[in-house]
C-alpha cells in the first residue's frame, strides 16, 4: 500500500518525467510499419495499423489481416479495424480486408470493435454488400445483424428487393433454417430496416395492406407516413381507419390525429372531441396528442368551442380539455386553468401545473402558494416547487426559498428545490450543495454532485475529493466522473489518489477547459482500450455499475416460450430458464459491498426480499440463488406494480427490467400512463433504469429506459 507521500511524489514524478523520443509513424514506410506492429504488437504505436494501410495491396490487407489474431487490446485491435477499413475501399485489397472485417464482425463480443467492422464492410461495394447479407442471413447477434443491414441499404439497388421483401415478410411466412428447423420470427428491427427501404417504391395499395396486415406497430407508422409524404389519394381515409381502431397502440393512433389535422385542419377537431371522452378505448398518449393538435391549431372558432370545456367533465375530459385550451388567451379560461390547480383529482392538477409553467401564468401563483401550502396529495408540494420554479426565473428571493426546501424532511420537495438549485448555477449557494453532499438520502447526494458538476468552480473539487472516500457503487462513479469532468485528472475511483493530487493542487487550481478536457478524454479512452478486458457483473450485456440495485424479472406464461438462439443441454432454452440464468450470474458477480434485492411479477409481484435490500453476503447470494432456481412461469404481466414497488425502496439507484410482453393486469395497462408515472416517481430520485425486451417490440421499456439515462436492449 502506498503512503500518501509516495502518491504525492508519483504525481509530481509523472508531470516532470519527459516522454521517450521515439520515430514517428509517419517516418515509416507501409512495409516497415507492419514489421514493427509484428515485432511489437500490442506494444506498437496505435497509428502503425493506418500507415501499413497506405500501401493499398492485398498483401497489406492479408498481412494486417493474419496479425490482427495476434492482437490481445480493444485499442490495437480498433486501430486494426480502422486500416482493413481503409483497406476495403482499394481495389486491390478489398477481398483480403473484407473478408477478415467480416469475420471480426461474426466473432468479436466487444462491440467496439464489432462494430466498427461492420460499417467497415459498408466501404466496399464489391465484397462489404454480400458479406453484409452473408451477416443479415446468419446467427450472430441480432444487433450485429441491424447494424449490417444498415450498411446494406447503402449499397442496395433495385436486385436486392426480392432479398428485403423476404425480411420484411409481410405474410408472416414461415422459414426454415439450413437444418429443416423451423426459424423464429424475424427480429422486429431487421423487418422495420427492410421495410423502410422497400416504402419509396411501394404503391399505395401495397401501404394499404400494410396498414391492414402488418403486426409492427412501427411499421404500420412508418407505412402511414409514406402514404403522407407522397401526397397518396388514400392518405386521408387510411388516416381515419387507423385513428378508430381501438385496438391499435396509442402511438400509431396519435400519428394518424396528426396526419389528418395536418390535412384536415379544423375539420378534424369533432372527431378529436368525441374521441377524448371515451377512456376505456382511447389511451392516454392519444389524448394528449390529439389535444396537443388542437392547441397548436390557434384557429379561433375551435378555441371558443374547447375553452368551454376547461373544467368540465370526468377526470380525463378535464386534463384533454386543459392542454387543449392551454393557448387561449381568454381571461375567463385562464382562470379555469388555474382553478384546476385546486382539483380533486391528481391527473387534473398535474396537467393543469404543466400549463402554467408552460405559459409563464404569473397570476397562478396564488394558486399554486395554496397548493404549496395544503396539499391534496404527497406528489403536491413538490409539483408546486417545481411550477413556482418556472415561473421564478431563477429570482434571487425565490432561490432563498428553495434554501429552506432543502432541508425539508419529504424527499420530492427535498430533492425538487435542489434540481432548482443546481441548475441556477449560483456561486453563492454552494454550501447548501456541500452540506446536501453529507445527506441521508442517496439520491439528494447524488443531485448535490451534479449541482457541484455544474457550477464549476475550484471550491467544488475539494469537497467532492472529500466526499468519494465515503461512497460507494454508481454514487461513488458519478462523482469520479464529475472529478474527472471538472480537473481532467486520472485517479478514477482511488480516494487515496484524489487526496494526495488535491494536497499539491489546490493552492492555485483552476477548473480544465473544454479543450484540455478534450485532450485528456483522448489519450483516457486510449488507456482504457490498452487494457486486458476484466470480469464484471452483468445483466444480459449491460453492466451493473451499482451497489444498491434491484433486478425486475418478468415470469408471466409467455416466458416459457423458447428463446431464439439460447440452448440449454442442446435443447432451446425458455426464456425463463434464460432469465434465470442471466440474473444468477449477476448477482454471483456483484461487488461484494453491494446490496440487492430481486422482484418476479406476472399477475401480481413477488419480492425474494420485502421492504429494504439486502447485503450482498455469501449466505444472502446463496439464498438469493436458491430463491432464483425456484422461478417458474404464469399469469400475465404486471409491470405497472413491480416497477412501483421497486420505487418503493428509499435506496436503490439502479433498476433493471426484463420482460417479453406489454401489460396485461396492474393499477395501470395503458403504457403512456405507466411510463408518465414512472418519469413522475423518478423525477426527484434519478435512478437508472435498464430494459431488456424479450420477443415483441415493447416500446414501453425503450421510453423508460430513455427516460431515465438507461440502456435498453432487445432480444429474440
Amino acid at each position: 500500500m502506498r503512503t500518501l507521500l509516495q502518491l504525492v511524489l508519483a504525481v509530481l514524478l509523472a508531470v516532470a518525467s519527459p516522454p521517450a523520443q521515439e520515430s514517428k509513424p509517419t517516418d515509416l514506410s507501409p512495409e516497415q510499419a507492419l514489421d514493427e506492429l509484428r515485432s511489437k504488437r500490442d506494444d506498437a504505436d496505435l497509428a502503425l495499423p493506418e500507415q501499413a494501410s497506405k500501401a493499398g495491396t492485398d498483401a497489406a490487407a492479408r498481412g494486417l489481416a493474419s496479425l490482427y489474431d495476434q492482437i490481445r487490446t480493444i485499442a490495437m485491435r480498433r486501430a486494426f479495424v480502422r486500416a482493413l477499413s481503409l483497406l476495403a475501399e482499394q481495389q486491390d485489397a478489398a477481398a483480403a480486408a473484407c473478408e477478415k472485417l467480416a469475420n471480426i464482425a461474426a466473432n468479436t463480443a466487444e462491440d467496439e470493435v464489432r462494430d466498427p467492422a461492420v460499417v467497415g464492410l459498408g466501404r466496399s461495394a464489391q465484397f462489404g454488400k454480400g458479406l453484409l447479407k452473408q451477416i443479415v442471413d446468419s446467427r450472430v447477434d441480432d444487433h450485429v445483424r441491424e447494424l449490417a443491414l444498415d450498411q446494406h441499404k447503402k449499397l442496395a439497388d433495385a436486385g436486392d428487393d426480392a432479398w428485403y421483401r423476404e425480411l420484411w415478410n409481410l405474410e408472416g411466412k414461415q422459414k426454415k433454417a439450413a437444418d429443416g428447423t423451423i426459424q423464429p420470427p424475424e427480429f422486429p428491427g431487421i423487418r422495420l430496416a427492410a421495410f423502410q427501404r422497400l416504402a419509396p417504391a411501394l404503391g399505395e395499395e401495397e401501404l394499404v395492406e400494410t396498414l391492414r396486415r402488418e403486426a409492427l406497430s412501427k411499421i404500420r407508422r412508418a407505412a402511414l407516413r409514406a402514404m403522407s409524404d407522397r401526397g397518396l389519394p388514400k392518405t386521408g381515409e387510411m388516416a381515419a381507419w387507423m385513428l378508430e381502431r381501438v385496438d391499435l397502440p396509442g402511438p400509431d393512433r396519435a400519428e394518424a390525429a396528426k396526419i389528418l389535422i395536418d390535412r384536415d385542419g379544423p375539420k378534424a377537431v369533432a372527431t378529436f372531441l368525441a374521441l377524448a371522452k371515451k377512456r376505456d378505448v382511447t389511451p392516454e398518449d392519444l389524448r394528449f396528442s390529439m389535444a396537443t393538435l388542437i392547441a397548436d391549431l390557434r384557429d379561433d372558432a375551435t378555441e371558443k368551442k374547447v375553452g368551454k370545456l376547461v373544467g368540465k367533465g370526468k377526470e380525463h375530459e378535464k386534463a384533454f380539455a386543459l392542454v387543449a385550451a392551454s393557448r387561449i388567451k381568454d381571461p375567463k379560461v385562464q382562470a379555469a386553468i388555474r382553478k384546476s390547480v385546486d382539483d380533486k383529482e391528481e391527473e387534473v392538477r398535474r396537467a393543469a401545473a404543466r400549463v402554467i409553467a408552460r405559459n409563464g401564468d404569473q397570476d397562478a401563483v396564488p394558486e399554486l402558494r395554496k397548493l404549496l401550502q395544503k396539499p391534496k396529495s404527497p406528489q403536491d408540494r413538490a409539483l408546486a416547487i417545481e411550477t413556482l420554479g418556472a415561473l421564478s426565473q431563477g429570482s434571487s428571493k425565490w432561490l432563498d426559498e428553495l434554501v429552506g426546501f432543502v432541508k425539508d424532511a419529504d424527499r420530492q420537495v427535498r430533492n425538487q428545490a435542489l434540481l432548482q438549485i443546481a441548475a441556477s448555477k449560483t456561486k453563492s449557494l454552494l454550501p447548501v450543495l456541500v452540506d446536501s453532499l453529507a445527506h441521508d438520502d442517496a439520491s439528494t447526494r447524488g443531485i448535490a454532485v451534479d449541482g457541484l458538476l455544474q457550477l464549476r468552480i475550484s471550491a467544488c473539487v475539494g469537497p467532492l475529493v472529500d466526499r468519494i472516500a465515503k461512497e460507494n457503487g454508481r454514487l461513488k462513479n458519478e462523482i469520479e466522473a464529475a472529478l474527472w469532468r471538472l480537473t481532467a485528472q486520472p485517479w478514477g475511483d482511488d480516494a487515496k489518489a484524489w487526496q494526495a493530487w488535491w494536497v499539491t493542487a489546490k493552492a492555485d487550481f483552476r477548473c480544465v477547459t473544454e479543450d484540455e478536457f478534450d485532450k485528456a478524454a483522448r489519450a483516457k479512452e486510449q488507456k482504457r482500450q490498452a487494457q486486458r478486458t476484466v470480469s464484471t457483473s452483468k445483466f444480459f450485456g449491460i453492466q451493473v455499475e451499482s451497489t444498491r440495485v434491484t433486478f425486475v424479472i418478468d415470469v408471466s406464461g409467455s416466458m416459457l416460450e423458447p428463446m431464439y438462439g439460447r440452448m440449454v443441454n442442446d435443447q432451446r432454452a425458455t426464456r425463463i430458464e434464460v432469465a434465470k440464468q442471466e440474473l444468477s450470474l449477476a448477482v454471483s458477480n456483484l461487488p461484494d459491498n453491494a446490496w440487492f434485492n430481486i422482484l418476479s411479477f406476472s399477475s401480481g409481484v413477488q419480492p425474494w426480499r420485502e421492504g429494504a435490500m439486502s447485503k450482498g453476503t455469501k449466505a444472502d447470494r446463496d439464498e438469493a440463488q436458491i430463491w432464483i432456481s425456484r422461478l417458474g412461469a404464469a399469469g400475465g404481466t404486471n409491470l405497472y406494480d413491480s416497477l412501483q414497488k421497486a420505487f418503493l425502496d428509499p435506496d436503490v439507484d439502479t433498476i433493471f427490467v426484463m420482460s417479453d410482453g406489454e401489460p396485461t393486469v396492474g393499477q395501470q395497462i395503458d403504457p403512456f400512463r405507466i411510463r408518465e408515472d414512472v418519469v413522475s416517481w423518478n423525477q426527484n430520485r434519478k435512478v437508472v433504469i435498464h430494459t431488456i425486451a424479450i420477443g415483441g417490440s415493447l416500446e414501453i421499456l425503450e421510453w423508460i429506459a430513455k427516460d431515465s439515462g438507461g440502456r435498453h436492449r432487445h432480444l429474440r
